[in-house]
């Protein structure tokens, strides 16, 4: 179908004005753009998501139970999984599209300087992280790294200069997808004469742009089960943990998530759910209402297994989620765009589109759910100061490395070991305060 009929019969006369209006190289590029849109998607993300949509209906929600291991179930798990990643049966997806602009830095929030020992950055301490266990199993894990159009250039330029940190043959890189931002009534908006102005389509995408990628298919035929995906900004992820890889392959369900546990009810994190059907699910801290603070008998929070963005997932299992719709979620902001219509400046905020990952947990039918200590396994990083943030970053790998050396030294470690020395445990020489050896 030709394109200007093909936006006309969904609603984007306004874009079709723009396109008639350019000629040459100027069109070539907007047609391009408007081309590798998914029009009736789009009518339908606006339809269902959009101001004038109905507000979605919240579910009953039922607390989930999960799991606390023992040290021994615990030895067992990690043993498990050490042989699965021996076998090359787990990668590493990382979630990096995002800018560093909240910590005052223009580039990918991975590379942002932190003002941690020797300026290691996000990805410094991911790629120690995956070498130890690398050394560990005998076989490091392929590490993915999903960027955006925004920061692929320089996410790839970072790797590239640091080919002794991580090896270029287990990496592998992808691009996040966008998605046109529309005015109120639905209408494309531009960020140029002859520019869409597009958006990351949230990190519900990741599953589609792993299958685009050609990535999940080439997982498949190496014999690759399980995919760990999360994001980049907790200081204290360990990818591909085999405890949790061991956990989740004998849990039995094609989906397990990290948790850590809520103690605030004012907490602004989401909290893992289940429906009335038994549906498993993330609810977002704003969903909860009254429910925020209803108390368990124990007289813990009733949903207090905060979701800390860890999940493994089949690679089967990746690969039907990117073939099902997940719901699209509307966020409001104020972005620099054109008018398609009259190409003059939009001074309203634009919609917003995006799709929550945790939208396709329900879909997996079950999932297991693997409690760890928030304060040896959650460090986020998003804001510039306070909390959730670089220094309370730093704090949280000063505390993991104080009781780290405190049980070595109780062992009888050196005082001369390097592993003593320095403000930080180096993350290449102990994933889990294990000693190396």
């Amino acid at each position: 179908m030709d394109l200007i009929p093909l936006l006309e019969q969904h609603g984007q006369s306004p874009l079709a004005s723009a396109l008639m209006r350019l000629d040459g190289s100027a069109r070539n590029h907007l047609e391009s753009q408007a081309a590798s849109v998914d029009w009736a998607e789009v009518t339908h993300a606006h339809a269902s998501a959009g101001p004038a949509a109905p507000a979605p209906e919240i579910p009953a929600l039922l607390p989930p139970i999960s799991s606390t291991p023992s040290a021994q179930d615990a030895w067992s798990f990690r043993a498990h999984g050490i042989e699965m990643l021996a076998a090359g049966k787990a990668a590493f997806v990382l979630m990096a599209g995002g800018q560093g602009s909240r910590l005052g830095f223009s580039g990918p929030k991975g590379i942002a300087p932190l003002g941690f020992p020797d300026d290691w950055t996000l990805f410094d301490l991911l790629c120690r992280r995956l070498s130890r266990l690398g050394k560990i199993s005998g076989r490091t894990p392929l590490f993915l790294v999903m960027t955006s159009p925004e920061n692929d250039a320089s996410t790839r330029a970072w790797f590239s200069a640091r080919e002794s940190l991580f090896p270029p043959s287990g990496l592998r890189f992808f691009q996040q997808g966008v998605f046109p931002a529309l005015d109120t009534n639905g209408h494309a908006l531009l960020a140029s004469p002859e520019s869409l102005a597009l958006a990351p389509d949230g990190n519900g995408g990741v599953f589609l742009a792993l299958e685009r990628s050609g990535l999940l298919s080439e997982l498949e035929a190496s014999g690759v089960e399980w995919l760990h995906i999360a994001g980049v900004d907790n200081a204290l992820s360990v990818p591909c943990d085999p405890v949790f890889l061991g956990f989740a392959d004998l849990s039995g369900s094609p989906v397990s998530s990290k948790t850590v546990l809520r103690e605030e009810p004012t907490e602004k994190a989401g909290v893992f759910r289940l429906d009335t059907e038994g549906k498993p699910g993330v609810a977002e801290y704003t969903e909860i209402g009254a429910l925020a603070d209803k108390r368990a008998p124990d007289g813990g929070l009733l949903f207090r297994e905060a979701n800390i963005a860890s999940h493994f997932v089949r690679t089967a299992t990746a690969a039907r989620f990117a073939r099902e719709g997940l719901p699209w979620h509307l966020a409001r902001k104020k972005l620099a765009t054109l008018d398609a219509a009259t190409g003059l400046e939009n001074p309203d905020p634009v919609c917003k589109y995006e799709r929550f990952l945790f939208d396709a947990f329900p879909l997996a039918g079950s999932m297991s759910l693997l409690r760890v200590d928030r304060s040896m396994e959650f460090a986020p990083v998003k804001n510039a100061d306070g909390v959730d943030s670089p220094a309370s970053a730093l704090a949280a790998l000063r505390a993991q490395t104080a009781a780290w050396r405190k049980s070595w030294i109780a062992q009888g470690l050196s005082t001369d070991s390097p592993l003593l020395q320095g403000e930080l445990v180096n993350p290449g020489l102990s994933l889990w305060g294990e000693l190396p050896g």
